[in-house]
């Protein structure tokens, strides 16, 4: 029994020997044969959202404009500004030539300033009105009958010398000397003077206006919302006002007027004004001024 054991073992160790002689032994890749590229790097790992705890910034408000130093006033010197000077009630007479009556005609005003220097500047104004009319009948199968009323014309000249003699960023304090001249005329003719009589002779009606004195108030200027083109104002005055209502009419023997007719009235008045007065510089308390930029 041990030597049928021993032969088993010994065949079993010359049958591994021989199968590990036969095996090549490992060496280097042939010469002809590429080397193979090595496999790529794994790519890197998604990054993990995370969730900020913290709270949003608040808006950053756009900073105020540095102030230039410059005021509103400094800033229309050499410009023009557009204002309205208020409604004159220009006196024109009214009536018969002898005995004249007190009548007005709507003029408004409007003009512009300009300021020559910081403390001096000029105001213009003109205010013009003309109208006419005409009356037309027709009765009983009569031809049309066309009848033309009086024609009037009116017309306001308005002078200023603003003074600024005192001003800050935004608002001004004013001292206006002031000249207003007006004058209105109407000539009325006769209509309709049957065939055969004289033509009596044309009623001319007239009215003057002549005003002085001085005014005092401030100006106040929007470049606080950025708008210093675009002002306020008011003020209060003094001064002198001539009127005169007139009313003529030519001599013409034929048509029974032996002589030249004429009457008047003029009144003087000195005293205070506000915004209610008809020659007011700033209309009802407040006028607005716009300086082109």
């Amino acid at each position: 029994m041990r030597n049928v054991l021993g032969i088993i073992g010994g065949l079993g160790f010359l049958l591994t020997t021989t199968v590990a002689m036969a095996q090549p032994e490992p060496g280097p890749a042939p010469p002809d044969q590429p080397a193979q590229p090595l496999p790529p790097p794994p790519p890197p790992p998604e990054p993990v959202a995370t969730v900020s705890t913290t709270t949003p910034a608040p808006a950053v408000v756009e900073a105020e404009k540095k102030d230039d130093g410059i005021t509103d006033h400094e800033k229309v010197v050499g410009k023009f500004g557009v204002m309205y000077f208020g409604v004159s009630q220009q006196p024109i007479g009214t009536g018969t030539a002898a005995g004249v009556g007190k009548g007005t005609v709507q003029t408004p005003v409007v003009g512009m300033r300009y300021w020559l220097q910081e403390r001096m500047g000029i105001d213009v104004g003109l205010g013009f009105n003309f109208f006419s009319s005409s009356r037309s009948v027709e009765a009983n199968g009569q031809p049309e009958n066309n009848t033309d009323g009086p024609a009037v014309l009116a017309f306001a000249v308005h002078g200023g010398l603003p003074l600024a003699f005192a001003y800050g960023k935004h608002y001004k304090f004013l001292l206006v000397p002031e000249l207003n001249l007006g004058y209105a005329t109407q000539t009325e003719a006769a209509q309709n003077v049957p065939a055969g009589q004289p033509t009596p002779p044309d009623i001319h009606r007239s009215g003057l206006r002549f005003d002085v004195g001085a005014r005092v108030g401030t100006e106040i200027q929007f470049g606080f919302i950025g708008i210093p083109e675009l002002a306020l104002q008011a003020s209060v005055g003094l001064n002198f006002r001539r009127q005169v209502w007139s009313a003529s009419r030519d001599a013409n023997a034929a048509a029974g007027v032996p002589n030249p007719e004429s009457s008047s009235i003029g009144e003087n008045a000195f005293g205070t004004t506000v915004q209610s007065d008809p020659w007011a510089i700033f209309s009802n308390n407040i006028s607005a001024i716009y300086y082109f930029p």
